[in-house]
């Protein structure tokens, strides 16, 4: 083997493998092997191309999984001094809506360049279309090969992100490699996804939009609840609202999956009883046909469709409707329900549930315990959080964690700065 050897390769050119690149380069040698033609495919399309790279409401509640084990990361790292970080790299954020945090130019394209600068600068290599198929250990390196032939290395840092958006470069390589080594998978599945309904149910609606309080049910049980704007599609239901009980869906089991129900207040701000009497008040009106009894309280697709599965016959005016009826109308705005089929699968996921325990690495290092040198990060680990910023943020943390412990095991001598 006369080809060669780095002290680091990192396996993704993603948020996180990015992030580890831009440490790892300052203690040692270091390459970065990206399957695609581009770095960064994904981070360019998060938040619409605006990229939300965090959010100053960085707390363990707002992640699932293994939880307890990830606090500890997110401790070393909050979101002032990931904000440190960026600004020391020339990067301003900005602070939009709940606490969203964004490049102060809203353009995903800035962080890219960020942190390529930071790793191009700095000596380091960035290989794309070199995908990794294969790790073993060989003559005291590590040996990762592919179709487009193979790079040797001291350390590894699986950064290869998860399964969700296959069009941007999501796929299961990162699991593949990580069980090929040792690692348990946790069983993956796709989260902050929109869910599907009945297509009779869902065509109707298609494109219309309402704010509501959603409650995701399985049976007579309720499983999670959320408050957003609901975007009816041609299949299901999207909006964040959505993505977020999406999670609970994915844990469901499959005999719980048969009896999911998704119910949808419409107007969350009123009880029962006054809007009761505000369909009394409307429906007063002498020559109010009754198809538009709902017309000035919510999106009119939607409530058409209410009006339809709340009063079987409706007659030709408003004040035609009985109390009952009226009753009637007045629930089904409160709890507008629709059979959930499943979910729209990894093309429209934002992020992959599930991954590698926590106990499977050495959460002050993210250094695997089942094959030592090598360290996985993001979304192969079995931690995902809530939309607004929190899975980035997670990506950062676990990449800088990964790329500093091991530049600090290759190079202890290597002087970090310690404010992040």
């Amino acid at each position: 083997m006369g080809e060669r050897c780095f002290e680091f390769a990192i396996v993704g050119a993603g948020a996180s493998g990015l992030a580890a690149a831009g440490e790892t380069v300052q203690a040692g040698s270091t390459i970065v092997l990206e399957a695609g033609k581009k770095p960064g495919r994904k981070l360019l399309a998060t938040g619409n191309g605006r990229c939300n790279l965090g959010n100053r409401r960085i707390s363990p509640e707002r992640y699932h999984g293994d939880v307890p084990r990830a606090a500890r990361v997110l401790e070393r790292f909050p979101a002032e001094k990931l904000e440190q970080f960026w600004r020391k790299n020339g990067l301003l954020c900005r602070e939009l809506d709940e606490g969203r945090l964004y490049p102060y130019g809203l353009q995903a394209s800035t962080v890219l360049e960020c942190l390529l600068r930071r790793v191009v600068q700095r000596g380091g290599e960035l290989r794309c279309e070199f995908p990794v198929e294969e790790i073993r250990r060989e003559q005291g390196f590590l040996t990762l090969s592919g179709p487009a032939g193979q790079v040797r290395a001291r350390r590894v840092i699986l950064a290869c992100g998860g399964m969700a958006s296959p069009s941007l470069g999501g796929s299961d390589v990162g699991y593949r490699l990580a069980s090929a080594l040792g690692h348990h998978v946790v069983p993956i599945f796709p989260s902050l996804v929109p869910l599907t309904a009945p297509a009779a149910r869902a065509r109707p609606l298609k494109g219309a939009r309402s704010l509501a309080e959603i409650s995701l049910w399985a049976g007579t049980h309720g499983v999670a609840s959320s408050r957003g704007e609901v975007q009816f599609t041609g299949e299901g239901l999207s909006g964040i609202c959505v993505f977020e009980v999406s999670r609970a869906y994915g844990e469901l089991s499959a005999e719980e999956k048969r009896a999911a129900e998704l119910s949808v207040c419409l107007m969350p701000e009123y009880g029962p009883g006054d809007i009761y009497a505000f369909l009394r008040t409307a429906a007063a009106s002498p020559l109010l046909p009754a198809q538009e009894l709902l017309d000035g309280m919510m999106n009119r697709l939607v409530a058409r469709e209410v009006l339809r599965s709340a009063v079987r016959d409706l007659p030709p005016l408003a004040k035609q409707l009985r109390p009952a009826q009226l009753s009637a109308i007045a629930a089904r705005v409160r709890d507008f329900r629709f059979p959930i089929t499943g979910t729209a699968g990894w093309g429209t996921a934002q992020v992959t549930a599930g991954g590698v325990p926590l106990s499977e690495v050495d959460v002050s290092t993210l250094e695997s315990r089942r094959c030592p040198g090598v360290y996985l990060t993001g979304e192969l680990l079995n931690v995902d959080g809530d939309c607004g910023g929190f899975n980035l943020h997670w990506a950062w943390a676990t990449g800088l964690l990964a790329g500093r412990s091991a530049g600090t095991a290759a190079n202890p001598s290597v002087r970090w700065d310690h404010r992040l």
